[in-house]
This record gives structure tokens, C-alpha cells and sequence, in this order.
């Protein structure tokens, strides 16, 4: 009775894996001078395996899961400060929840059973800046949000701070100097089109970007992820190959590759190609270990790499990184689901009905709650054997 109850809970995983694990590529990094970030995202909640900045429509709900990656970018130094906490409200003010942004200016914001039908708004205060507030989102009905925001901060004209250990975010004056004018025009208005959930018209700017500045390594990644985004992978590759080449030292290129890798690995697998699926996946593993090598504070990286691991069978890695990834960020959910299929895998039931209850308490409407909470009990039959 135990062995089959095993069997029927480790079934339901497989499905879970295979469904709650999204695509979280990390979305357009504001131009930079060669300088890493974050997504992950890692952007994680289910959705649709590609990445995806315009609402998504899941279950028919009065609340939605809302998952904002950004970056923030300021005048020519970096702000005094290690840690830039990111606020998001209603409109009368009241608090919805907080992120903190990286010495690269990357946040990411996860929220489950936040009314759509109200406004958002990102807000931001930073000694030395003038303040920011802008909404995000408002009247958007059911389903799931998936954006990004690119904050732009302007200086207070009358304060100097001095950079702490050289600018880690990008400075748009040094880009432009750097860049033709043109073509950097033409970068900002494709971002804007993004930020909208054009992609098409996106893609077209950024092209011309490119045309205009082909070293212009900022429009090259953006582009790639435009790519992804509408699944053009053979384009997305060879664009974010030229990207990385462009700034070697840089993490983004090799996040977003990771993640098409990861997504390729995933069709491979529907399609059932497992042997070249898992030389996908062992491919992604290969390129997201590099990139967390980069950026070690990348909470999307590492949920990404553990996994490919998980994929590869390397159940015991990718454990430690998906811890890693929530240490990292709490509330990156779907690393936490990751672990629940690597518990579950690895027969330490326990822990994935500890992973599992930690999920739902945190995700009271998520629209995968049914298949946990028949995991769940199925784990909790298997536990009383």
C-alpha cells in the first residue's frame, strides 16, 4: 500500500514539474557599462514557458499572482547605499509588500491574492534622488501579471554623492556618449513599446538600435529576450551569444541563455526526445553555474540551475541550490515547488510536506494549490504507513 501510494505521489510530481516550473527570464537590464545585475527571474510562478510582461489569464479569481522583475537606474554614480528598498501600494498609500534591489539596481517582487482590480504603484526613495512613483498596474481584472519595470532615478541638482567602488547601475549620459544618439534613442522607445507588452514593435526598435550601433551590447540583450519572449529561439540564441561576446563579464547574457536552454530542454522533453532534452538541459546547468559564478547574488540564476539539476537527476545539488536561491529570496515560489519534487524523488517525504505546507501557506490562491493539496495528502497517507 506504501509503494503504491509512492508511486501515485511521485506521478502527480512529475505533472508539477512539469507545469509550475516557468520560463523566468530575466526581462530587459537597463543599459550598463559591461556591468552584471538578476529575471530570475529567475522570474516564479506558473505561467506559460516563456516570459511574459502583458497579464496572463489563469483561473477566473478576485485575486491574482503578480510577479514584477526591475531595475533601477540612476545619473552618472551609483546611490550611496548597498541595499534600495522598493516599495509597492495602493493608491491611498497603503503597503503591499517591499523588494530590495542589488548593487546592479535588480529587484523582484512576488505577490499572491493582490486584487488586480486596484492600482499599484512602484515607489522608490533614495537619498540624493528626487523620489519616484509610478503605477505599475491598475483595473486589470483576473488572472496573472508578469512585468517589468525600469526605474529611472533623477538626481538631486544641488547633492554630489560619491560612488562606492565604481557605478554599479548604468548611466544613461555615459551610454549616450558612448553610443549614437539615435541609436539610443531608438533602445529607449523599444523599451517603452516592452513595458507595454509590444514586442513586435519592440523588436523593430531595437533592430534599428542595433543597425545603427551594432556593438550596442544593452539593445543586443534586450532584443534576445524579445526573442524568447515570443519564442523565436534560434534568434534568441544568436542574439544573446552576441551579447555575451559584447560584454564577456557580464551575467544577464547568460541568464537569459540559461533559461532558453532550459526552455528548449522542457520541449525536448513534451516531445519525448529525453536524450536530447537532457543534453539541453545539461547545457543550461552548464551556462547558469557560470553565470551565478558572475552574479552570485541571483536568486533567479539559482532557481533556474537547480533546475536543470533536478532535470539531470542530480537531486542532492539541486537541493543546495534551490535552498540557496531561497535564501536568496524568500519568495521565489517556484524553486520552493522545485524542492517539493526533489523531496518527493528522493523519497524524504517529510521534507516536502514541510516545503508543501510552507508553499501554500505563503500562496493561499495559487492556481496550482489543487494538485499540492492532493500531494499533500497522498504524502501524509505515505507518512502514517
Amino acid at each position: 500500500m506504501r509503494a503504491l501510494l509512492v508511486r501515485r505521489i511521485f506521478v502527480v510530481c512529475l505533472v508539477l514539474a512539469g507545469l509550475t516550473f516557468p520560463v523566468f527570464a530575466q526581462e530587459q537590464q537597463a543599459p550598463q557599462g559591461g556591468q552584471a545585475p538578476p529575471a530570475p527571474q529567475p522570474t516564479p510562478q506558473p505561467q506559460p514557458r516563456q516570459p511574459t510582461i502583458t497579464p496572463q489569464p489563469t483561473a477566473p479569481s478576485q485575486s491574482q499572482i503578480v510577479n514584477i522583475r526591475g531595475r533601477i537606474i540612476t545619473g552618472p554614480h551609483a546611490a550611496d547605499t548597498s541595499i534600495v528598498e522598493v516599495r509597492f501600494e495602493t493608491d491611498g498609500g497603503q503597503p503591499i509588500g517591499f523588494a530590495y534591489a542589488d548593487s546592479g539596481g535588480e529587484f523582484n517582487f512576488q505577490r499572491t491574492g493582490i486584487s488586480l482590480d486596484q492600482n499599484l504603484y512602484v515607489v522608490v526613495n533614495i537619498e540624493g534622488f528626487k523620489p519616484y512613483r509610478e503605477r505599475v498596474y491598475g483595473g486589470l481584472g483576473t488572472g496573472t501579471f508578469d512585468g517589468f519595470v525600469t526605474i529611472f532615478l533623477e538626481r538631486e541638482s544641488t547633492v554630489s554623492v560619491a560612488a562606492k567602488g565604481g557605478a554599479s547601475v548604468v548611466d544613461l549620459k555615459q551610454l549616450r556618449a558612448r553610443i549614437p544618439g539615435k541609436a539610443v534613442d531608438e533602445y529607449e522607445r523599444a523599451l517603452k513599446e516592452s513595458s507595454k507588452g509590444n514586442r513586435a514593435k519592440a523588436v523593430e526598435g531595437l533592430q534599428r538600435a542595433i543597425k545603427l550601433a551594432p556593438d550596442f551590447y544593452e539593445a543586443q540583450n534586450t532584443l534576445g529576450i524579445q526573442y524568447l519572449a515570443l519564442q523565436r529561439y534560434d534568434d534568441a540564441e544568436s542574439t544573446l551569444l552576441r551579447a555575451r561576446d559584447l560584454s564577456p563579464k557580464a551575467a544577464e547574457p547568460l541568464i537569459n541563455l540559461g533559461t532558453l536552454y532550459y526552455q528548449r530542454g522542457e520541449t525536448q522533453s513534451d516531445a519525448g526526445r529525453s536524450e536530447e532534452a537532457a543534453a539541453t538541459f545539461q547545457k543550461a546547468a552548464d551556462v547558469l553555474e557560470e553565470s551565478i559564478r558572475r552574479n552570485p547574488l541571483s536568486a533567479s540564476a539559482h532557481s533556474y540551475f537547480g533546475a536543470a539539476l533536478y532535470k539531470l537527476g542530480s537531486y542532492d545539488r539541486a537541493e543546495t541550490v534551490l535552498n540557496q536561491a531561497l535564501e536568496l529570496d524568500a519568495e521565489q515560489h517556484n524553486a520552493r515547488l522545485m524542492l517539493v519534487n526533489v523531496y518527493t524523488k528522493s523519497s524524504r517525504y517529510s521534507e516536502a510536506l514541510e516545503q508543501t505546507n510552507i508553499f501554500l501557506a505563503k500562496n493561499p490562491k495559487a492556481p496550482q494549490r489543487p494538485a499540492l493539496e492532493k500531494i499533500k495528502e497522498q504524502i501524509e497517507k505515505a507518512l502514517a504507513k
